[in-house]
């Protein structure tokens, strides 16, 4: 069996936690490796609450034996709450009412506006969630410059109408459900990049649980992506009760592929699938939406994950 790459988001929550530093005390290296603590031999799974962040040196004197698996477990325990002690309160971003914003216009040829608005959450862990979901803009943001650098040093590249037509990102979130257990929220990010005959909507998810923090990924929900089968015909069977969609679109845009069902977010009794335009509908008919009951998922999803989800009251 293949490695397969630690995914970006799973990444950027590990490295954010440990404040881009490595997690064994008074250690503060920066230069960083991603270590399993139950290695990927054993566990074969990029799960966020089974990695941390260590510098080359203390990653080899794990290896070494000279720190146990023990203590990296304590130290992962201590992250959060080291977070919350150390965190200066202090963002890159303007702060708007209980929301931030990163905000740029560059002037140059073409050029580009960026307006990329996140949650402010206040107590620790919360803070956690709103420091990724910075990072992520700036990697965004990271884009749009690198792009406009390569335009400023090739301008010639710019002949021609559509190439001169500034580049324009606005990204927006709605949280779909925030309490002592879980955050959810959905982002909807609005492009438009030099050169493109048209405009796109993308969409992105990100669901954590707070006790323990833990990015919720399509994996983490079913405990096991040999289960993902049984999730598309569920959900397929429910669009299809719609009789909204055709046949072939259906069948396409629900086949049992990861990418197919990673836009969900977590609400209170259930699941809201999201699919993008092209995926089961034209592009005129926009982004589409399932909602699956608990009941119905707690024989296909794993049950602590289940449980990890449930709101107390359930």
């Amino acid at each position: 069996m293949s490695r397969p790459s630690i995914p970006a988001e799973i990444r950027r929550a590990v490295l954010v936690e440990a404040g881009h530093r490595c997690a064994i005390p008074r250690c503060n290296q920066t230069e960083l490796d991603v270590h399993h603590i139950v290695p990927w031999e054993t566990c074969r799974k990029h799960e966020y609450s089974n990695l941390i962040a260590l510098c080359p040196l203390c990653h080899r004197r794990v290896h070494n034996g000279d720190i146990d698996r023990k203590a990296l477990h304590i130290y992962k325990e201590n992250l959060a709450k080291e977070f919350g002690k150390h965190d200066n309160g202090s963002f890159q971003a303007e702060v708007i009412e209980y929301k931030r914003r990163l905000s740029e216009v560059n002037d140059g040829a073409p050029g580009f506006t960026f307006q990329f608005e996140f949650p402010d959450f206040p107590n620790p862990v919360e803070r956690i969630v709103s420091r990724n979901i910075e990072a992520w803009g700036l990697e965004l943001l990271a884009d749009f410059r690198n792009t406009q650098e390569h335009y400023d040093k090739h301008p010639q590249e710019l002949e021609g109408t559509l190439m001169n037509i500034r580049a324009d990102l606005s990204g927006h979130y709605r949280v779909i459900r925030r309490d002592e257990k879980i955050i959810s929220i959905r982002y909807s990010i609005d492009t438009y990049y030099t050169g493109a005959a048209h405009g796109r909507r993308g969409t992105r998810v990100l669901n954590y649980t707070l006790k323990p923090f833990r990015p919720i990924t399509l994996e983490y929900l079913l405990g096991d992506l040999n289960r993902l089968p049984l999730l598309a015909a569920l959900v397929r069977h429910r669009l299809s009760e719609t009789g909204r969609y055709d046949a072939k679109w259906l069948i396409t845009g629900t086949e049992p592929e990861p990418e197919n069902f990673s836009l969900f977010n977590i609400e209170q009794y259930g699941l809201t699938f999201t699919f993008p335009e092209y995926k089961i509908a034209s592009y005129s008919e926009g982004v589409q939406r399932i909602f699956v009951d608990l009941y119905s998922l707690s024989s296909i999803c794993d049950p602590h994950a289940l449980e990890a989800i449930k709101e107390f009251n359930l």
